[in-house]
């Protein structure tokens, strides 16, 4: 047997445990189920380590850790096969997207990391290894309250079910109802206020500081805060991170930071950030005059981070702010509930957001997120969270309601019928419900049944759910059974709702759907949303190119456009990825349609995983002549091109710009690419991409080939004419 509390601590390196980890420690905790509250930045982490590893070395059992976002997955998984990949020989995989399959090649991991969705996704397909997991562990359970709920709800439902033996560790923020969520698991409670770094929680008004417990505040002499409390945290060394409400207040207060934070570099700092600026402004393959703007802000020592910034951005970002060279981050909350980000300072300039209809309170829960990541773990004796407030009374509001409130006790948000009708027939898909009985039964193991006693309202929904599933013809049955028909079983795999799937049906039955009607056909469902905004001084402009596409949209009556209040917004958002796929350049879809290149991306993964449902579904339905034109529009999607660059950019470093520029001047395939000479290559998209293409052609590359083609070039004062 592994002794692994003494694995973890050489792995770690520190000598003891702290005090919420022993309290873990003093339980059951090889197969015990466990609820751990305990408050942001406490260790959590390292019980995911002690159970995880408990499972896979000493009961020859899978672990699976689950968590709402991609991003703490991927950390994670980083973080802990570096610990212990190698030394103890454990394989771990990180598993993340493509919800419609089984997976089957993580059978052969022992520690698998995973979101809420990915996970349910993985027990609709069936996937046999499932029965080998011994302990499931949940990150954020209190995500349950959340609207991703449901789902977390239901795999956890689900998995007790398949395995009743199957031990479930759920690791939370502090909440007043975790003894209600540890009766539900049959849970081991416990609970701890321990923080390995202090928290100290205030408020600034007037320019004046004032912490919780502390009799007298600091006076400032600057009259703005965030220069005020900017210029203080760097006199003591230190780095803070600023969460703003929305990305544009994100931007302008990293703008704003830029200004005190520059001059109180070094020398070395600058020249540091000036190459760490230039990967960011050279993260896509065309700059954006966001990417500018970042880079801008990072050779000042600042940076924003948002939705907005692309993937490898934000991981600069991240890093170099772990690194110490980047001072200050301005953030929307986002950041709060991802990945692993802690600064001596928070500064919380606003406790509003905007909701449907105005601005409204964030919950309390939402500020201790954002509260919780003042103070580094060895580096500070203590961390500070500090709330911007413009008078007295709103200072002592904030500090009734939120610095000494009580988080909202976590409720289920399984009795909505939108998120019913969509895990319901994933039940029926997976066999977990086949009649009434079996309906009722199950729904009487959730969370939702477990707080709210009297189903009758549940169970009424569910009963007029299987009759509009019936309808929909998703399922079928006879005598009180029922059953998933071929196509409904499809949409439970591909993980659609419903509703969208049947509209997407519908869509795909007329002869003359176009390119732009598939992109209005997805762009019309649930699962799009939030589209495209329109601004009120454009609205007669885009009524006007409504009614001039009309034909083009795959409507049953042109005058169904008047009964939809979003048609406006679905209309905008179509014409985005019809600009997209007419290779409109990142910049002038920033300029004319207010999206920037991490929301384009983020939207670009729903738009594939949609058409390649309606390309799945089409052959179901009679609609097989759609599959050719559809799966060229998931390769255009991907790529941002038009369709003659299909065959370029199948080449690995071949994107949007680099093709066109080969397809200009007649290399129009791979055979061209092949057949035309690597100088010949680089002198159009570059020495680098033209060896790197080659390579992949099956051509060998001397020994200083770079170098000699490269001094061609600078002798050259034209450009070839490639034949």
């Amino acid at each position: 047997m592994v002794d692994v509390p003494a694995l973890i601590q050489q792995a770690n390196g520190f000598a003891q445990f702290n005090p919420m980890q022993t309290k873990v420690l003093q339980t059951h905790w090889q197969k015990q189920n466990l609820v751990v509250a305990s408050p942001t930045a406490s260790g959590k982490t390292i019980i995911a380590e002690l159970t995880g590893l408990e499972s896979i070395l000493n009961r020859g059992k899978k672990a699976i850790y689950t968590c709402p976002l991609r991003a703490l997955a991927g950390e994670h998984f980083r973080d802990l096969k570096e610990k212990y990949g190698d030394s103890q020989k454990i394989k771990m995989a990180v598993s993340t997207g493509d919800l419609d399959s089984s997976s089957k090649y993580l059978s052969n991991f022992d520690f698998i990391f995973c979101t809420y969705e990915k996970l349910d996704s993985l027990i609709i397909h069936r996937s046999e290894w499932l029965n080998q997991i011994g302990v499931l562990i949940i990150d954020e359970v209190h995500e349950l309250d959340s609207d991703r709920g449901a789902t977390l709800e239901m795999v956890i439902t689900k998995l007790r079910m398949l395995n009743p033996k199957l031990q479930i560790v759920a690791l939370s923020a502090t909440i007043p109802n975790a003894d209600e969520l540890a009766v539900w698991l049959k849970a081991e409670l416990v609970e701890s206020d321990y923080r390995p770094v202090p928290l100290k929680e205030g408020v600034h008004y007037h320019q004046t500081l004032e912490f919780r417990g502390e009799e007298k505040g600091r006076e400032f002499d600057k009259e703005d805060p965030i220069e005020a409390l900017l210029e203080d945290t760097l006199k003591l060394k230190k780095q803070a991170l600023v969460f703003a409400n929305t990305r544009k207040r994100a931007e302008s207060l990293a703008k704003q930071s830029s200004g005190v934070i520059f001059s109180k570099l070094t020398p070395e700092e600058k020249k540091s950030l000036e190459k760490i600026a230039t990967k960011i402004e050279n993260a896509l393959e065309s700059p954006t005059e966001q990417c500018k703007k970042l880079a801008s802000f990072v050779r000042s020592g600042v940076a924003f981070h948002h939705a907005g910034l692309v993937q490898r951005q934000r991981e600069v970002v991240e890093d170099n702010f772990r690194g110490g060279l980047l001072k200050v981050i301005s953030s929307t909350p986002t950041l709060a509930a991802g990945i692993n980000l802690p600064a001596f300072r928070v500064i919380i300039t606003s406790l509003q957001r905007y909701d449907f209809g105005g601005m409204v309170s964030i919950p309390v829960r939402e500020y201790f997120q954002m509260a919780g990541r003042a103070g580094r773990p060895r580096y500070d004796s203590a961390g500070e969270s500090i709330v911007l407030c413009k008078t007295d009374m709103e200072a002592e509001d904030v500090m009734r309601n939120y610095i000494l409130g009580e988080m909202e006790e976590i409720r289920s948000k399984l009795g909505v019928e939108p998120v019913l009708r969509m895990h319901l027939l994933a039940l029926i898909a997976s066999r977990f419900v086949f009649d009434v009985e079996t309906m009722d039964d199950f729904f009487s193991r959730t969370l939702y049944a477990h707080q709210y006693k009297d189903l009758d309202t549940l169970k009424r929904m569910l009963r007029a759910l299987v009759k509009e599933l019936g309808e929909l013809e998703l399922i079928e049955g006879e005598d009180n059974r029922f059953w998933c028909t071929k196509i409904g079983q499809r949409v439970a795999e591909l993980y659609l709702d419903p509703l969208s799937a049947d509209a997407l049906i519908k869509k795909i039955k007329r002869k003359d759907l176009t390119v732009f009607g598939s992109l209005f056909a997805i762009t019309d469902t649930t699962e799009f949303r939030p589209y495209l905004s329109v601004s009120r001084k454009i609205e007669a402009e885009k009524w006007e190119e409504l009614q001039s596409n009309i034909t083009q949209l795959p409507l049953d009556s042109p005058d169904l456009v008047f009964s939809d209040g979003q048609i406006l917004e679905k209309f905008q958002t179509t014409q985005f990825l019809d600009a997209w796929i007419g290779e409109m350049g990142e910049q002038e879809l920033l300029e004319k349609f207010n999206i920037a290149p991490g929301i384009i991306r983020t939207k670009l993964l729903n738009a594939d995983w949609l058409v390649y449902g309606m390309v799945e579904l089409a052959p179901l339905v009679g609609a097989q002549p759609h599959v050719g034109m559809l799966s060229k529009l998931r390769k255009r999607l991907k790529s941002g091109i038009k369709e003659e660059l299909i065959l370029l950019c199948e080449l690995r470093g071949i994107g949007r710009v680099r093709a066109r520029r080969l397809y200009n001047v007649g290399i129009k395939n791979v055979s061209d690419v092949k057949n035309t000479s690597v100088e010949n290559l680089s002198k159009v998209i570059g020495v680098g991409p033209a060896m790197h293409v080659k390579k992949q052609l099956g051509t060998e590359m001397e020994k200083g080939t770079k170098k000699k083609i490269e001094a061609q070039l600078k002798e050259q004062k034209t450009l070839f004419d490639v034949n």
